[in-house]
């Protein structure tokens, strides 16, 4: 069972990080960890149409020395393909991705599990490290050090957030 804490822990370790601006497509799981960071003075959530479009917010950020993460659901992830390729890996500009898991057991909803099975394998084909946190545990022992090694890489990192740690969508 998910604790419900999670969304905290999600955004308390963007925080620490020193993770200021997020640009996001909302759905239902994330949405938990957005009402953290809207309810932090300082921190600046803006919603965006399409996913790429926040890539290209946030890169630009990154230019001017800040420090960004793309909150999303994993179908977004086909959505910015082209762009963190491109974009972000081609031109070595980092950028977290925080994004919902579907399409995996339980999944009720068939238009979910084709991005939803191969979000890590797309994430892998761009050279993407990414993490798939099951606990709050597992989120603490490992974001810090992924978020590290996404300015150290000057590369794009994910986290993957699935049902056993958010609870998932229930349809």
């Amino acid at each position: 069972m998910a604790d419900a804490n999670w969304s905290k822990h999600m955004a308390d370790v963007l925080r620490r990080n020193g993770i200021r601006l997020f640009a996001t497509v909302p759905d239902y799981i994330v949405t938990q960890v957005l009402e953290q960071l809207w309810s932090d003075s300082q921190c600046r959530v803006v919603t965006v149409c399409r996913e790429e479009e926040g890539l290209g917010l946030l890169s630009g950020a990154f230019m001017a020395g800040r420090r960004g993460a793309l909150i999303m659901q994993n179908s977004g992830l086909g959505n910015c393909v082209n762009t963190l390729g491109s974009l972000n890996v081609a031109s070595q500009i980092p950028v977290v991705l925080v994004m919902s898991h579907r399409g995996d057991l339980g999944e009720f909803n068939p238009a979910q599990v084709p991005v939803g099975q191969a979000a890590a394998r797309i994430l892998d084909a761009l050279d993407i490290r990414h993490l798939m946190p099951r606990s709050i545990a597992d989120l603490e022992a490992q974001a810090d050090g992924l978020i590290k090694l996404a300015y150290t890489r000057s590369l794009p990192v994910a986290f993957i957030l699935p049902a056993e740690l958010t609870g998932g969508k229930l349809g």
